[in-house]
């Protein structure tokens, strides 16, 4: 577990020391990769904050539409996330210009996407 939670950090490409830009509610584009070569899409997402620490995101990828509550903060999102009866999850963490990193997957998926959002 450890070694995932570092390839996750690292992926993301965080710096420990660098003030956060929270991105939060908001409308973002989307552009992401379903973890093989060749399977790039675009798209957008709609966060709306419906607590102080959960959040419903709408999203729209080339015409599929996915739905997501998420909880956490404006920096970082831990996602759980439904379309035509499959379920996934996705980690959203800011990326310190206003939008998101993010890395998801689909349940019993051996694949990693991942997905940059930034504001509209």
């Amino acid at each position: 577990m450890k070694t995932f939670l570092r390839l996750v950090l690292v992926g993301l490409g965080l710096g420990f020391g660098l003030p956060a830009v929270a991105g939060g509610a908001g409308t973002y584009t989307v552009k992401g990769n379903n973890g093989e070569a060749g399977t790039d899409y675009s798209g957008t997402v709609v966060i709306t904050q419906t607590s102080k620490d959960t959040f419903k995101l709408a999203w729209t990828i080339n015409g599929d539409k996915y739905t997501g509550h998420g909880i956490g903060d404006a920096r970082i999102m831990a996602v759980s996330f439904t379309s035509d009866g499959s379920a996934g999850t996705a980690l959203l963490v800011d990326d310190d210009a206003g939008g998101y990193k993010s890395i998801w997957g689909f349940v019993g998926e051996t694949k990693i996407g991942w997905e940059l959002m930034k504001p509209r």
